[in-house]
């Protein structure tokens, strides 16, 4: 192809992540495939493998772009000011169902994707998800401080897995409720802040 020799590596890769993310606004991540991203770009399907390393770590390196972004929206939540816990939890979590809503495949990518046997998980996305479990744990800590470490660390990913599953079925239209994806993570919230409220009463 003409093409192959316009571009550089990184803009071939960026081009790349770029036609995934255009495709994932119109369709799941399910249906796409590697000649239909090389297609995209212009340049042969072994391009793109010889870059990446496989298919699958193409999707990935578009997860990361994904799960960066939905870091960043939670940082900007952690900069804000709120009234009470049970009020910023809530901002994290409609901040977290709100990303997913606002782009629901390429979401749904981030946690669908499933790499194969001799595909080990990078540590770029390995810190990835570590940060945003880091960045619920610190928040946690400093509303639960006499909580122990371990179990910031439970809660943290109790906290995370509640709002994620509501989420989840949200996108899916699988809630079943005549009530909105908002009330029920408003009173889900306030279930858990107030569960854990009392736990840390017992720690103290």
């Amino acid at each position: 192809m003409a093409r192959r020799k316009e571009h550089s590596h990184q803009e071939i890769r960026l081009m790349a992540l770029d036609a995934v993310e255009q495709l994932l606004t119109q369709e799941e991540y399910t249906s796409l495939s590697l000649r239909r991203i090389a297609s995209q770009v212009g340049y042969a399907p072994s391009t793109l493998i010889n870059l990446f390393g496989s298919y699958n770590y193409l999707l990935l390196s578009v997860s990361a772009r994904v799960l960066g972004r939905l870091l960043e929206q939670m940082q900007l939540v952690c900069g804000q000011t709120f009234t009470s816990g049970e009020q910023q939890l809530l901002a994290l979590g409609k901040a977290y169902a709100e990303f997913a809503h606002n782009q629901p495949q390429a979401f749904r990518l981030v946690f669908a994707l499933h790499l194969g046997p001799e595909e080990p998980l990078p540590e770029s996305q390995q810190q990835l998800i570590a940060e945003l479990i880091g960045l619920l744990e610190q928040q946690l800590g400093d509303l639960l401080p006499n909580l122990s470490s371990s179990k910031l660390a439970l809660a943290s990913r109790s906290f995370w897995s509640s709002i994620h599953g509501l989420t989840g079925l949200a996108l899916d239209d699988k809630l079943f409720s005549q009530a909105s994806w908002l009330q029920l993570l408003t009173f889900q919230v306030h279930l858990w802040w107030t569960a854990m409220q009392q736990e840390e009463g017992a720690c103290s």
